[in-house]
């Protein structure tokens, strides 16, 4: 997506339960991205760590600060592909599209590796 860098890193999807809102789940990962060492800064730079919310139970959102679903989320292969080994059949909140779907149709393009982690 534009992105270039030499540092490797990770690109998780995790399903959560929880009893907080989007807002406050939203401040408590910007909580866990700064005590991890996270600096925000204007445009697209290495971070120590990026934990973004990309849906909530279906909710459907627009503000400056939040977005609901993730803006992107239909077209990065490297959400969709974790996103769609849990729940493929589920529908994007506004496309009318299952994630597999979504998948399916993204150009080929950007590179993504895998590595898998199995639970001992």
């Amino acid at each position: 997506m534009g992105f270039v860098s030499p540092h490797w890193f990770l690109n998780l999807v995790a399903e959560i339960e929880t009893s907080l809102s989007p807002w406050a789940l939203l401040l408590e990962l910007w909580r866990l991205e700064c005590a991890a060492g996270r600096k925000r800064a204007e445009g697209i730079l290495d971070r120590t760590l990026d934990l973004d919310l990309l849906l909530y139970e279906g909710v459907i959102l627009r503000s400056p600060v939040l977005t609901l679903p993730h803006a992107h989320l239909h077209r990065r292969r490297f959400v969709l592909l974790p996103l769609t080994d849990l729940s493929a059949r589920e529908k994007h909140p506004l496309m009318d599209q299952t994630f597999a779907e979504l998948l399916a149709s993204l150009p080929p393009g950007e590179r993504v590796e895998f590595l898998t982690f199995v639970e001992p």
